[in-house]
């Protein structure tokens, strides 16, 4: 009988784990998926709580560490270079802010990543430095030659659960590889790839692409196997913010990808009862897609009505009670489009997407870096362009005289406009170090880059927004005033967007018209 018995233990121990009765609480594996960061260290606007901020993001994903019993942070797509060239004046700066994204991801415990154009932006030993400095494996199973020391799969563990984790790109611009980098097919990469990581013993196989979406999806298609595809894309360029795409499935694999500049972090939670490894949808992506667009109105309607709310908005009492009556409806809403119950039986996953803004808190090592980042380059580009200096004036052209040459005929108006926002613009830059920084100072000053205007460190009589931004350089006007051809009398007000107030240094919320009477007063348009 004891003989038996202990055969009997012996081979319940081998046994999987009974699947518990209800739902589980928490998840076997959380993952964080940010895709094309493209060089976001933070956004740039004039509007509170913008989207983004690494800072945030770092603080977000500390703060859900800890309810899941083992988490994975994955990127793909462009991650240290806003732009797939560097510019020659911004060189330095660049790839500063590069060493701060690379060091603030290894502090986020960054698993993997997968390239994309722009990160070659610096040549392949940049590449080769930064991904040493994330502490993470760049995945790129299709690239072969100067690859920044790419890799084609990494193993995980997560809970007793191999996890392998492949990456393909396609960095191509223009049909173009970055220089030395040789381009494989991508689908044969991860189909060659299946075999690799079942030989490593991975039931849980996640993909993280860098490629234009629509042939990322085809190839998912035509690649089943990965129960998680991340996607990223193959290249980015400029500031603008690029709308969420949300989550889809693609048979049995999820396929996600985040919104660029890091203005939100995908989190994709699997719960795995027993041996079971198909994962079903928990979150009712249906669901998901349509709480997501009520969460967007909410947002809208929250800024609309603070802006309603404010001292001597003109928005009238009976829209501003509609306004409310909407949100209180797009709240029950929510409520009513909550996530669904999870499957009684086997596994399943559930997804969301959190948009990173200021309430998230801040991780102090990763603002820590910024700061010192935007000292450091404070500290050089002081040094580096002392001697830039405005190009000349044009014969029969007018240069700027700042406003303190104004004043004397236009005391009324000068004193109006020292009550408005855009005459202290200049002040935040010098308290948090970031006068000289070619990202910011062009809006801060008056005529910056034009002929007889400022430069990054000749500012002086023209720190902030002054007169002549809206009404032109002023020398001739000052020489003979009563000629009313020599001055803008009255700026569009496109000329707001066209200057500094476009995407994505304000919001998608931002109006001109609501916007425009903060910039009139007494003797200077009302």
């Amino acid at each position: 009988m004891i003989a038996a018995l202990v055969c009997l233990a012996a081979v319940a121990c081998k046994r999987a784990p009974a699947t518990p009765a209800g739902a589980p609480s928490t998840p076997t594996l959380r993952i964080f998926v940010v895709t094309s960061l493209a060089g976001a260290l933070e956004p740039c606007g004039c509007v509170k709580d913008m989207l983004g901020g690494i800072d945030h993001a770092a603080a977000f994903i500390r703060s859900r560490r800890d309810s899941a019993s083992s988490t994975l942070v994955l990127a793909a797509g462009p991650t240290f270079f806003m732009d797939p060239a560097l510019k020659t004046d911004q060189r330095s700066q660049t790839l500063w802010k590069a060493d701060a994204i690379a060091a603030s991801l290894a502090d986020a415990k960054l698993a993997a990543f997968t390239p994309a154009v722009n990160d070659w932006a610096g040549g392949a030993d940049e590449l080769d430095r930064l991904r040493k400095l994330t502490g993470a494996p760049l995945l790129a199973a299709n690239l072969s030659g100067q690859t920044g020391g790419a890799e084609g799969v990494k193993i995980v563990e997560a809970q007793g659960h191999k996890v392998g984790i492949v990456g393909v790109a396609a960095p191509l611009e223009s049909g173009k590889a970055p220089a030395g980098v040789e381009v494989a097919d991508a689908r044969a990469a991860l189909e060659a790839a299946k075999p690799k990581l079942d030989a490593a013993g991975a039931g849980i196989r996640i993909a993280l692409v860098a490629m234009a979406r629509g042939d990322a999806m085809r190839m998912v298609d035509a690649v089943p196997g990965y129960q998680l595809v991340i996607v990223g894309k193959s290249v980015d360029r400029g500031e603008v913010n690029d709308a969420e795409t949300p989550p889809t499935l693609v048979g049995d694999t999820l396929v996600v990808q985040t919104p660029n500049h890091l203005q939100g972090v995908a989190v994709v939670d699997l719960f795995v009862r027993g041996q079971d490894l198909r994962f079903q949808d928990g979150s009712g992506l249906g669901r998901a897609e349509k709480r997501e667009t009520l969460r967007r109105r909410l947002e809208d309607l929250d800024r609309a009505i603070a802006e309603a709310e404010r001292p001597g908005s003109s928005v009238r009492p009976e829209d501003l009670a509609a306004r409310r009556k909407d949100r209180d409806a797009v709240k029950r809403e929510i409520e009513q489009n909550g996530a669904p119950e999870p499957p009684a039986a086997g596994s399943f996953f559930r997804y969301e997407l959190e948009p990173i803004r200021e309430g998230l808190g801040t991780d102090a090592a990763v603002s820590e870096r910024m700061k010192s980042y935007y000292k450091r380059v404070n500290d050089h580009n002081r040094n580096a362009f002392a001697d830039r200096k405005p190009a000349p004036v044009s014969a029969g052209k007018s240069g700027f005289l700042g406003a303190e040459k104004c004043v004397s005929c236009h005391g009324e108006e000068h004193k109006f406009w020292q009550s408005t926002k855009h005459s202290g613009a200049y002040g935040p830059l010098e308290i948090e170090e970031k006068q000289f920084n070619l990202d910011c100072v062009g809006c801060h000053v008056t005529g910056y880059d034009k002929p007889g205007g400022a430069t990054v460190t000749h500012v002086d009589g023209l720190k902030g927004v002054q007169c002549e931004v809206c009404h032109g350089p002023a020398s001739r006007h000052a020489e003979a005033p009563n000629d009313k051809t020599l001055i803008v009398r009255a700026p569009p007000k496109s000329l707001c967007a066209s200057e500094c107030h476009h995407p994505p240094h304000v919001g998608k919320d931002w109006n001109v018209e609501q916007a425009w009477p903060g910039v009139l007063g007494p003797g200077h348009g009302r």
